[in-house]
């Protein structure tokens, strides 16, 4: 009971992460001579300590670079990692201070379980097909219980390989998942009812997984039960096979590609890999990335030891030197007084108490104005006395810079900066010496991260540079009466950073600026649902004349400036917070601005709130960019993601908008979707994505994204799909179990997606861009008796995922190769073909669409494979989509005796009774056995009590420590090939 209270404790604090990530700004690993350097493990400061955790990672991936090192044919091998400690460990002479690493950047993170996944390991991947992934996830009862683990996965050192896979390659998974268009089985080109495997020389049976029977066809699919499950064998496989499908296989070392021999890629199957990837095998795509295209890291042809290197570091409280600009150019557009407001409110309200802050200025120099400080309440104002009243000079960033770091190095200079971070906002061109070039050795020796702020677009181009370089967060302001991005960008450097904090942080409801009409009044509304609630905070800025505001809570209960407790008005910094002393009361609540000015007048808004329990995860809001430099003459488009959870859980069905400032001043509204077409890889994940394509010019764009649930349309789902994992021995510990759906209640949230730069704009003269790639078409539903197959897919748009594209072109053949290779001069149906649905009739991006065609021929052996592409009214069609098949040979019904267990005493004699001890598919594989072994030999099958009944399958907590190979040894020479006993 001890370890669930501690689970969910850790989960909540990991989830108050609202903002900035995404594969641009996690920790950068390099390659050189076919070592992988700068490697970042991250243990979650929630996580107990262990000693054990420490040892047994240094051990898995000692042996895991051997594998890698086998898996690449010799070119690459890890050759240095650093595990960073966190702060909340006992501090050992052995830890280093943490520099530029953090848990919110790790490559490989160690925390507690995802409700989904539970203890498999598994990769968060957001980007298609050679797209790095996010983070590979252990838990740490993964890492210390070793036994119990290779026992259920084999190799931890082969399994991290398959991880790593997914994280640096892009590669997906090559056994069947329950992504559309995903299957267990498949008709093959040969007539064949197949394992969706890779290769398909793997040796195995099909088998249903509670009878334990040889499986039956269903004559709804033409393909095998839905209980059917592939089984390979574990003993005697010759197969070298590939380690993104069964990586627990001896004969497993690396990864299928499409050289003649063994190990061929199986491009017919239908995995998510194949799917994604347009049936290039793992290697292939392995070889098209920066690590070895152009012959990249060749092979090393001599002997060596692979063993990595390994640092320890421990991570350090929160310090902050807020580096601002006074120089001549801030003093105009009011620029002085908006970043006051905005580092007033980060300085009252935002950063938690524990951190330290320090304050310079820099002009044509710099000064510190104040030292490191702790943030209680007490210090706060003194801090917000600090910020600057008076700009002018010149532009010497690099100056700013030297302060910072001698500001965490604290009043006597003898303290190490390592790990501190460096606030820099600036709003021009640097014209003094050092530039931020030439400080870049000092800034990397000091090991301190800088976030910058590009204050308008004539900020230096050099800022984002700089937190590029140091794991940095960067923002853009584009300095219009209307953006919040200043306000965002502060709030984001702190809650993107939960590991940095004793306490919770605050999440972002409300970003909003509101025209008030001359001697007028605005309202709106905002909700607070009942995870939040603590510390609420509603902070208004004006620039012109002085505003009134009153707030109304659910139950109509006032709030203005007769409250002296709880409304605070500074005409000098020109804000109103309304900071709410109790819990705030969960619903609607309303608040009302208004002017007495004469003329039109904007007021920037901002709430935040704290969680109400450590228990309940509040819902957050995870906004990423999918890189953040684009060379628009190369790639006109970007992905903008959007990621909604609940702990771990995804939020489906949400309202979900990404808000862009161009440095054309232009504002672009992005609707978001998970729906699985374009950007969006998984539909009903949890992440919403589209791509943007709105350039108007060279420059930087500030992001933003908004979610709610105003119209109670979002659920949580139980199960999450968005995730690629190693594939354990037993089918059952994969089988996924039915999505449920809780409600959510109403919901905002909003959160800061940083900036991207394009460079080499172009307008465009034309409709240049075609619909995006089907990556989902599937076969729903196959007739014999009407020669038909029904088939469904998600509508792609006219520009990528945007807009309606005209029409469709869907053809059919009876081989993969030659309908993949010869699409255009495959046959497309014709109209008499078409049973229900059309072709020219298209739903919009993200719609479901169905068809029902009907085949010239049914019978033994026939097969037909379908493709299909979009097309827009420009003529420009969009990529292959998956290529599906369908098996029209006639399949008898399933039988009543063969649905029934092979032991007549199983039901009568002998029940299993329901506590017993064993999952479903273990009763079919010992009452089948039994039979067989009882009449040779009379074996009598004792076995381990029976796990939880629950949907959710745990790991077997009676098992007794044997090796996984001793386990496989005994499953084979007692079951024949029934070794998948858990």
């Amino acid at each position: 009971m001890t370890g669930r209270i501690q689970m969910s404790v850790v989960v909540c604090c990991l989830v108050l992460f609202s903002g900035v990530s995404g594969s641009d700004l996690r920790n950068s690993i390099t390659i050189q001579d076919g070592g992988y350097e700068n490697v970042l493990i991250a243990i979650n400061k929630d996580v107990p300590e262990d000693q054990t955790i420490i040892d047994n990672l240094i051990d898995i991936f000692s042996s895991g670079s051997g594998h890698l090192f086998t898996a690449t044919r010799r070119r690459a091998y890890w050759r240095n990692i650093t595990i960073l400690i966190p702060k909340t460990w006992t501090p050992k002479p052995e830890y280093e201070p943490a520099r530029t690493e953090s848990f919110e950047t790790a490559n490989v993170i160690i925390d507690t379980a995802n409700p989904e996944w539970e203890d498999n390991p598994y990769t968060l991947q957001l980007g298609g097909c050679g797209v790095h992934g996010e983070y590979i996830h252990l838990t740490p009862s993964y890492i210390t219980d070793r036994a119990n683990s290779e026992y259920i996965w084999g190799s931890m050192g082969k399994l991290l390989i398959h991880e790593w896979g997914h994280l640096r390659w892009g590669l997906f998974d090559e056994y069947h998942t329950d992504d559309d268009g995903v299957q267990k089985f498949y008709a093959d080109s040969r007539g064949e009812i197949v394992a969706t495997r890779c290769t398909d020389q793997l040796n195995g049976e099909a088998l249903n997984i509670n009878t334990f029977a040889p499986c039956q066809r269903d004559r709804d699919t033409g393909l095998y039960e839905d209980d059917c499950f592939y089984f390979p064998d574990l003993e005697g496989q010759t197969s070298p096979g590939s380690i993104m499908y069964a990586q627990f296989l001896d004969s497993v070392t690396g990864f299928c590609h499409s050289d003649d021999g063994p190990g061929y890629h199986n491009r017919e199957a239908p995995n998510k890999h194949n799917k994604l990837c347009d049936s290039r095998s793992a290697w292939d795509v392995m070889l098209e990335t920066d690590d070895f295209i152009d012959d990249n890291n060749p092979p090393i042809e001599e002997d060596f030891d692979t063993t990595p290197t390994f640092r320890l570091v421990q991570a350090r409280d929160r310090r902050v030197a807020l580096v601002l600009d006074v120089s001549g150019s801030m003093g105009g557009n009011d620029r002085l007084t908006k970043l006051n407001q905005a580092a007033t409110q980060y300085l009252r309200y935002t950063i938690d108490d524990g951190s330290f802050v320090g304050i310079a200025h820099f002009s044509d120099y710099s000064r510190i104005i104040e030292n490191l400080t702790e943030i209680t309440d007490n210090s706060r104002e003194d801090l917000v006395m600090g910020l600057p009243s008076i700009a002018n000079g010149p532009t010497c960033i690099g100056c700013g810079v030297l302060d910072g770091i001698k500001i965490l190095k604290g009043e006597t200079g003898m303290e190490d900066p390592a790990g501190g971070y460096i606030l820099l906002i600036s709003d021009g061109q640097q014209n003094r010496q050092p530039y931020i070039d030439e400080v870049f050795d000092e800034v990397e020796e000091a090991g301190v991260i800088v976030d910058t702020i590009a204050f308008s677009d004539a900020a230096d181009p050099n800022l984002l540079e700089l937190s590029v370089r140091t794991n940095g967060l960067g923002f853009f302001y584009p300095d219009t009466a209307t953006s919040t991005a200043l306000n965002d960008a502060f709030t984001a450097t702190v809650s993107t950073r939960p590991g940095l904090s004793t306490e919770t942080l605050p999440i972002q409801l409300y970003s909003g600026a509101l025209e008030i009409p001359a001697d007028g009044s605005v309202d709106d509304t905002f909700l607070i649902d009942s995870t939040l609630g603590v510390d609420t905070v509603l902070t208004f800025s004006w620039l012109d004349d002085p505003i009134n505001v009153v707030v109304t809570d659910p139950t109509g209960a006032v709030i203005d400036r007769t409250d002296a407790t709880q409304y605070n008005r500074d005409n000098t910094s020109q804000i109103i917070a309304v900071i709410i002393k109790e819990t705030a009361k969960t619903g609607l609540w309303r608040f009302s601005v208004d002017s007495d000015s004469d003329e039109k007048e904007t007021v920037l808004v901002t709430i935040e709130s704290k969680p109400t329990s450590q228990t309940d995860a509040p819902i957050t809001v995870n906004a990423i960019v999918g890189s953040q430099t684009i060379d628009h003459t190369v790639t006109p488009s970007l992905e903008i993601f959007a990621e909604v959870r609940k702990g771990y859980l995804p939020v489906v069905n949400a309202g979900v908008q990404a808000v862009i400032e161009s440095p054309g001043a232009a504002t672009t509204y992005l609707p978001l979707f998970d729906n699985g077409a374009g950007a969006d890889i998984t539909k009903n994940d949890g992440v919403y994505s589209a791509y943007f394509l709105q350039f108007d010019n060279n420059g930087r764009y500030s992001i933003k994204v908004q979610v709610n649930n105003e119209d109670s349309t979002a659920s949580i789902s139980s199960r999450s799909k968005r995730s690629s994992r190693g594939l354990p021995l037993s089918p059952d510990r994969y089988t996924p179990s039915p999505a449920t759906y809780e409600p959510a209640e109403p919901f905002a949230r909003t959160g800061s997606g940083g900036v991207f730069e394009v460079e080499n704009f172009v307008a465009p003269t034309g409709d240049e861009l075609a619909p995006s790639r089907i990556t989902d078409l599937g076969v729903i539903a196959t007739s014999y008796d009407n020669a038909s197959v029904t088939l469904q897919w998600t509508a792609v748009g006219d520009d990528y995922d945007q807009g309606t594209a005209s029409y469709y072109d869907l053809r059919y053949a009876t081989t993969f190769d030659s309908l993949r290779e010869n699409f255009t001069t495959s046959d497309p149906f014709m109209d008499h073909q078409i049973i229900a649905g059309n072709l020219s009739t298209v739903g919009t991006s993200g719609v479901v669409e169905s068809l029902v065609v009907e085949l010239p021929a049914r019978g033994d052996k026939v097969v037909y494979f379908f493709g299909i592409v979009a097309i827009d009214e420009a003529g420009n069609a969009g990529d292959l989509s998956n290529l599906v098949s369908a098996s029209l040979e006639y399949v008898a019904p399933i039988t009543t005796e063969s649905m029934m267990t092979t032991d007549p005493e199983a039901t009568t004699a002998n029940p299993v009774e329901p506590n017993s001890g064993l999952e479903p598919w273990v009763i079919g594989v010992i009452t089948a056995a039994s039979v067989v072994l009882a009449i040779a030999v009379g074996l009598v099958v004792v076995m381990v009590c029976k796990m939880s009944s629950s949907s959710k399958k745990k790991v077997d907590t009676n098992y007794n420590g044997a090796s996984y190979n001793e386990h496989a040894t005994k499953s084979v020479s007692e079951y024949d090939n029934n070794a998948y006993l858990a």
